[in-house]
């Protein structure tokens, strides 16, 4: 005698209440809503713990990461491919802080309390190169320029000579995070708000924020998350202005290839996709 087994495969459904109507997205994975946009919203891995400082490079589609190493009870490093959702950890550095991808040249960088480490894909481990006295808290590289805030002093540096040779960016004190746009302004947050340096010269403090998580930044536009969303920021003007709530607080956050969005949370990091279509249902209330 034979058992027939049928397998019924159930859709995932958001449902969103717009004004007197309740609207209905049926899609096949989780989606998750930023302002206007829905996303698709995929798990890359969730092998490692408090999982922050993601960065992504476009050719190989690795994304780097630093998380709590039980191994070696500290911070350690790992990347995890966006394809295949191969994960790697990365040795060579005990203390890591910051990470950072050129997406000229794809080198990969760390920092720690003892300077900046390079990654080195033969060998499939950090090396130290330069910068042995300084504490690096982050590392950005935009413009074809890196910059770091050293942690000790909570000042930016830019970098220069592979490594070699730092020189202190403006007058900005007791920084905390901070970003460089596209258009070479540093956005950053101190103790005393968050502000912006016009190409990274003349300091102006924002109106609308007083603080700042993380900064996300486009080709054309710098975003920062707070406790409130998601706020577009204007450097010139000291202004912000919400364009989105999150359902989610990151431990970080950056931008992908092609709208995708990337984040963690807890010891899960998330690829977000742009939905380009889907069908919507709108369901009237009774009595409406």
């Amino acid at each position: 005698m034979s058992l027939k087994v049928n397998i019924v495969i159930l859709p995932i459904v958001l449902l969103v209440c717009v004004e007197a109507r309740i609207r209905i997205y049926i899609t096949d994975t989780p989606i998750e809503r930023i302002g206007t946009r829905l996303y698709k919203k995929e798990l890359l891995t969730n092998e490692f713990v408090d999982a922050k400082e993601l960065a992504y490079d476009s050719a190989t589609r690795n994304l780097y990461f630093m998380h709590m190493d039980d191994l070696i009870q500290n911070s350690g490093r790992a990347v995890v491919n966006i394809i295949t959702k191969d994960t790697m950890r990365i040795n060579g550095i005990a203390r890591n802080k910051a990470t950072a991808v050129d997406q000229e040249s794809g080198e990969v960088y760390f920092g720690s309390d003892n300077g900046l480490y390079k990654y080195d894909p033969l060998l499939g481990e950090a090396v130290n190169i330069g910068l042995y006295n300084m504490n690096i808290l982050k590392i950005v590289i935009r413009n074809n320029a890196m910059y770091v805030i050293d942690a000790n002093s909570h000042k930016i540096y830019k970098i220069f000579d592979h490594g070699s040779k730092a020189i202190r960016v403006g007058n900005m004190k007791a920084v905390l995070e901070f970003d460089v746009d596209y258009h070479r302004n540093i956005h950053y947050v101190s103790m005393c708000g968050v502000y912006c340096a016009v190409n990274g010269d003349e300091i102006v403090k924002n109106k609308d924020l007083t603080a700042v998580y993380h900064f996300i930044s486009d080709e054309y536009t710098t975003f920062g998350v707070t406790e409130n969303g998601l706020y577009e920021i204007d450097c010139f003007n000291g202004t912000a202005k919400h364009v989105a709530d999150l359902n989610f607080s990151p431990r970080s956050i950056i931008f992908g290839d092609y709208g995708d969005i990337f984040y963690s949370v807890d010891s899960g990091i998330y690829q977000l996709k742009p939905i380009s279509s889907y069908t919507v249902y709108n369901v009237k209330r009774n009595g409406t």
